[in-house]
């Protein structure tokens, strides 16, 4: 006769199979939206347990065990009372079928296990699911068992023990224990890589992921829409044979092997090619070899910059110094010949006219280190030292022997650009032009840079620190708070009732709603390195390096107090005028285990209190410390 543990042995294959299968069908049901995934989910629950009870032995006349109990708790833990619902009934409608004397006992039991399994996610609905939250589920379900089945008669407790309660218990803890983590791991997998594909998709750069068989696996939008695909799921599967031309693939596809079988990456390729509006244009490729966990090269990754703005102003560099060398040899620039001892043989009065100062010293016969002696004298050269320059000097004339070059700075704020070039009989061509408006460019376009970084940190709309920025600011000060051991405070805001303010007084003043926001939070924040963000849409975030859980309150609430004290209407709010709920997280000094997830969710916490608690509110929070609560 098959023993209790042979029977829930198949049994607990039979609940493997039905978690792993839905493991896998997780990720392909990613696009499905979350009801009808939770709905499915418990269909797939409902079938296993089914196919669980279809496993069961009979203990006694109508008396079954099996693994059903672990598939109901798993379906109402991980998937929510819809999931439960048709888990439970699909299982329970089987129960009813299968009758006996025991089916009010199973069916009690189901109930529980439903229970069980809601009641673990009311608890930690808050929290992500962990493998002791599953253990202890899995735990309570096996206990539930225990106290059920220890009440069928038995020839003894032992008996009934050891023949049912045991292997029931334990294999249902099991299978508990399998499902959750198994769930559990698809959803942190189909998270990691909806996060992968949203960065593969939002880069401007043409990002790509190919096979061994150089096919593409994955590709972002950018890509697609290079190839004239609408979709990039349509690329999947598809080579450089279906895309180009057959010489061109030809050679990609030879580099890309190579690049397998050597294990060596292919960087800055550059290709002039036609983009899809039939544009020639200048694209890098870099390429690398993806190898697995055990070091086996699984494929190659690729990204393809656009680089055809800075070719062209590589170009452009080369032809005005082309064009400046061409200058130089029609002598409109400063020239002069110097001889093999330093003097000058000849000079033009271009040359001269460069040097206000020291112009009419510089004729044939002036030697050059006199001629640097009235440079410093007269402070001609910005540069020039005036204590100690015989070095200096010596530098200088040492240059007339060698070839060079060298900007000199003028004290009327020009700039000239000294070139020297030997000669085969000893002596040196000193060619001098002007290259102010050169260097002004190089200031111009350094500026614009700064301007650019300055634009890309700052949201457009309120002058605020983006969210990038934002991320990037929290990094940096988590960092260095843990390591100076000091406090740092993060506020998140929310405006109250936006919704309603957009909605009742139209989307421009909803704009001018969140300039004025934004106005009264930097007016709140008094040191320098306090920063103000705006979060995204309503939402604003103030970053307080330094700033302890009393002072971020007062900050908060010298904000909450400023906004609400301007009185904006607004007849969608309790008050009827423009208010805004604080939430404040803190770490004090003596907590040096940070971290930036942490800080936020603990502020979005406080924040998620204020506005319960009727909005219009600041509620703080030391983290990992008892909550403290601040409300006007």
């Amino acid at each position: 006769m098959t023993s209790p543990w042979q029977m829930l042995a198949g049994n607990l294959a039979v609940v493997a199979l039905f978690v792993l299968g839905w493991g896998h069908a997780r990720y392909w049901l990613r696009s499905v939206p979350g009801v009808v995934r939770s709905a499915l989910f418990g269909l797939a629950m409902g079938l296993g347990a089914i196919a669980s009870m279809l496993m069961a032995a009979e203990i006694d006349n109508g008396y079954f065990i099996d693994l059903r109990l672990s598939l109901l708790a798993i379906a109402a833990f991980c998937g929510g009372p819809l999931a439960a619902l048709l888990t439970s009934a699909l299982a329970m409608s089987w129960r009813v079928h299968m009758a006996g004397a025991g089916m009010i006992a199973g069916l009690l039991l189901m109930a529980g296990s439903i229970m069980l399994g809601l009641i673990w996610r009311l608890l930690f609905r808050r929290r992500d699911t962990s493998a002791r939250q599953v253990l202890t589920l899995g735990l309570a379900v096996a206990l539930m068992i225990g106290s059920v089945i220890f009440a069928v008669p038995a020839p003894s407790r032992l008996d009934s023990f050891v023949n049912y309660i045991l292997p029931t218990g334990l294999l249902n803890l099991i299978g508990t224990i399998i499902g959750g983590l198994v769930v559990m791991q698809a959803r942190r997998l189909a998270a990691e890589r909806d996060l992968l594909l949203a960065a593969m998709n939002q880069a401007p750069d043409y990002t790509y992921v190919k096979d061994r068989h150089s096919r593409f696996a994955v590709v972002n939008r950018a890509v697609a829409a290079f190839n004239g695909f609408a979709n990039p799921q349509d690329m999947i599967g598809k080579t450089d044979f279906d895309l180009t031309t057959p010489e061109r693939a030809q050679t990609l596809f030879d580099l890309e092997q190579q690049i397998i079988a050597t294990g060596e990456p292919q960087l800055e390729r550059e290709e002039n090619l036609p983009d899809n509006q039939g544009r020639m244009r200048w694209f890098t490729t870099a390429k690398v070899p993806l190898l697995n966990a055990s070091g086996e090269m699984i494929g190659i990754a690729g990204v393809t910059r656009d680089i055809t703005d800075d070719k062209q102003l590589r170009q452009d560099l080369i032809d005005s110094r082309n064009t400046l060398s061409y200058a130089l040899t029609e002598m409109s620039d400063g020239l002069a010949m110097f001889d093999s001892e330093g003097r000058i043989e000849f000079c033009n009065e271009q040359y001269r006219a460069c040097f206000p100062y020291t112009g009419e010293l510089r004729r044939p016969g002036a030697h050059m280190r006199d001629i640097l002696e009235a440079v410093i004298e007269s402070g001609e050269q910005v540069s020039a030292p005036r204590q100690s320059p015989d070095g200096w000097i010596e530098r200088i004339v040492e240059n007339l022997h060698r070839e060079s070059e060298e900007e000199v700075n003028l004290f009327d704020g020009r700039w000239l650009q000294v070139r020297t070039r030997p000669t085969t009989e000893g002596k040196t061509l000193v060619v001098v032009t002007d290259v102010t408006r050169i260097k002004q460019a190089e200031v111009e376009l350094q500026s614009a840079t700064d301007q650019l970084k300055h634009l890309v940190r700052t949201d457009s709309l309120t002058g605020l620190l983006n969210r990038r920025a934002f991320d990037n600011a929290m990094d940096a000060e988590i960092t260095r708070s843990a390591r100076a051991g000091t406090p740092m405070s993060l506020l998140l805001i929310d405006v109250d009732r936006f919704k309603a303010y957009n909605d009742e007084y139209g989307h421009p003043s909803g704009d001018e709603c969140l300039k004025l926001v934004a106005k009264h939070l930097q007016k709140s924040l008094k040191r320098s390195a306090d920063m103000a963000v705006r979060y995204g849409g309503e939402e604003f975030a103030a970053i307080l390096p330094g700033t302890d859980e009393d002072g971020a309150y007062l900050v908060a609430e010298m904000f909450r107090k400023s906004l609400a004290d301007a009185r904006l209407p607004h007849k969608g709010t309790e008050r009827g005028i423009l208010t805004a709920s604080v939430g404040v997280a803190t770490y004090m000094p003596d907590n040096l285990h940070r971290s930036v997830g942490e800080l936020i969710q603990t502020a979005d916490e406080a924040l998620y209190s204020a506005k319960a608690a009727g909005r219009d509110r600041v509620y703080g929070t030391r983290v990992r410390a008892k909550q403290s609560k601040y409300a006007d």
